[in-house]
């Protein structure tokens, strides 16, 4: 029988069927765009000039993405998926001391950041669509239920009720302005006194909560 290998699968192509090809392409870009983020920010994002920078047709953009807020959206879902999971990883890892314990997760998070190009431009611009600071929020939230949830560990024995849950917000909005602020260059300080710093004031969060039960009572 002449024409071609019989046993070959129907539908593919060097091996690959449509959706894995599909797949394949969709991954590009999103390399395509982290590159790109990292160079020029996130006004970089061109279909066209993403397109050539994955080595694709640009009509291939449009059967993964409608626009280019669709696709940074999830490529910062997909980086913070990354970053949380490398902070989780510290956290069941690092030593019961709780200041040892807290410096290994801020090390780790500020690392996830820091030591990774296109992260560093995200988290300066995390406020620039709409989309961006929906998700920007949930990373707040997550934070913060994060620090509740190391309890006596990391806010002592008042890490319950509304003032716990609002002085862990407050941290974390607090941290993500100044490591914001410190990636962008505008504040003249090192990485390990920004690490102090932030190390502090996780530690004395209990004392916000504390502080504001008191006023509260009066």
């Amino acid at each position: 029988m002449s024409g071609g290998d019989a046993t070959a699968p129907r539908g593919r192509y060097a091996g690959l069927t449509a959706d894995e090809r599909r797949l394949r392409r969709r991954e590009q870009l999103r390399t395509a765009a982290l590159d790109t983020i990292a160079d020029a920010g996130i006004s970089g994002l061109k279909v066209r000039a993403l397109c050539a920078r994955a080595g694709l047709n640009d009509r291939y953009f449009y059967e993964s993405y409608p626009d280019t807020d669709h696709l940074l959206v999830d490529v910062v879902e997909d980086q913070l998926a990354q970053a949380m999971s490398e902070i989780m990883a510290a956290i069941t890892t690092a030593p019961a001391d709780t200041r040892l314990r807290t410096r290994a997760v801020i090390e780790t998070g500020l690392a996830a950041i820091v030591d990774h190009p296109a992260r560093r431009r995200m988290v300066t611009e995390l406020q620039s669509l709409a989309e961006l600071r929906t998700r920007r929020a949930e990373l707040v939230t997550l934070l913060s239920g994060i620090m509740l949830d190391q309890g006596r560990e990391l806010l002592g024995e008042s890490a319950t009720g509304m003032y716990a849950e609002l002085a862990a917000r407050t941290v974390v909005h607090g941290g993500l302005e100044l490591l914001a602020e410190w990636v962008r260059g505008d504040l003249t300080i090192t990485r390990p006194q920004l690490t102090d710093f932030l190390v502090a004031m996780i530690l004395t969060a209990s004392d916000i909560t504390t502080t504001v039960e008191r006023e509260v009572a009066g």
